[in-house]
């Protein structure tokens, strides 16, 4: 009997298909995601960082003491008190962005190893879910200082200068973890940078006159510092259109360029601020945070 025809041998196997990487949205919408759940986590730290920023309110008004009527005696008090906050959360903002860009460097550099997403989506990712929440710490800082002192201007002022002050400095840390290789060299290279901004940022209590004018480069640094642009904004919402009190000669600074100073406007002409605003100062800042997120990315 003839044997039964022999099956058809299988097809071959194909080889499997590779994996098809996600849209750059979707990358960047998942990495947003993972930001947010661990800023969710990370509830408890967050609660400690407002703690601090309101402790911190509170050690400035215990320094200062609550802002008595505006006088020629308290002009150089009040300028100090504002640079000192300015400096405070963009010390903050950015050394806490640093310090979480160096955790988080060994994973991201094992998943962008694996092609799961590209360093701008990352990137992006962390400038939504972080800049708000520091610019949230600012705000907090800044209603606890306003009622703390008593300053003249606007709470929303203040507030959205020191928001943006914060969004700004969290902005340059992001710039330098970008720039910058290593775990440890962006906080390295951070301080520096701060400092020298914060150095550049000051006004000079001695008055415009005095003040040596800056370097070309000096003075380009300068006009990228958020300190310098947070510094003046403040103090001009602050001082435009105050009016100071009467001091006695006994009572009044005895040299310097606020000496003998009769309205606010009278401080911001000798500081050299008086055709600046504090909407033009706030407009600068924002291209300084905008141009630091372009470098970033």
């Amino acid at each position: 009997a003839a044997l039964p025809p022999l099956p058809p041998p299988p097809p071959p196997l194909s080889a499997p298909s590779p994996r098809r990487r996600l849209a750059p949205l979707r990358r960047c919408a998942l990495c947003l995601r993972r930001a947010w759940r661990q800023n969710i986590r990370d509830g408890w730290v967050n609660g400690v960082r407002l703690a601090v920023s309101g402790g911190l309110a509170l050690v400035f008004g215990e320094v200062f003491g609550r802002l008595s009527t505006p006088s020629a005696a308290s002009v150089a008090e009040r300028i100090a008190l504002l640079s000192y906050a300015s400096i405070n959360m963009a010390m903050l903002a950015l050394m806490k962005t640093i310090d979480m860009l160096g955790r988080e460097r060994p994973v991201v550099g094992r998943e962008r190893a694996r092609n799961l997403y590209g360093a701008a989506e990352y990137l992006v990712a962390k400038l939504i879910a972080e800049v708000p929440l520091d610019a949230a710490f600012a705000a907090g800082f800044g209603c606890a200082l306003k009622a703390r002192l008593g300053l003249a201007m606007p709470t929303a002022t203040l507030v959205a200068t020191l928001s943006l002050t914060a969004a700004a400095s969290a902005a340059l840390g992001l710039a330098l973890g970008a720039l910058v290789p290593g775990q440890d060299a962006p906080l390295a290279v951070g301080l520096p940078v701060m400092i020298v901004h914060m150095v550049l940022g000051i006004l000079n209590p001695a008055g415009a006159a005095d003040a040596k004018p800056p370097s070309a480069a000096m003075s380009a640094v300068s006009h990228a510092s958020p300190i310098k642009w947070s510094v003046r904004a403040l103090c001009c919402a602050e001082l435009r259109g105050l009016e100071l009190a009467p001091s006695s000669l006994a009572s009044v600074p005895r040299m310097g360029g606020l000496a003998l100073v009769r309205s606010g406007d009278e401080v911001l002409e000798r500081l050299g601020l008086a055709q600046s605003t504090a909407g033009a100062s706030l407009h600068h800042l924002a291209l300084v945070t905008a141009a630091e997120c372009a470098v970033a990315l």
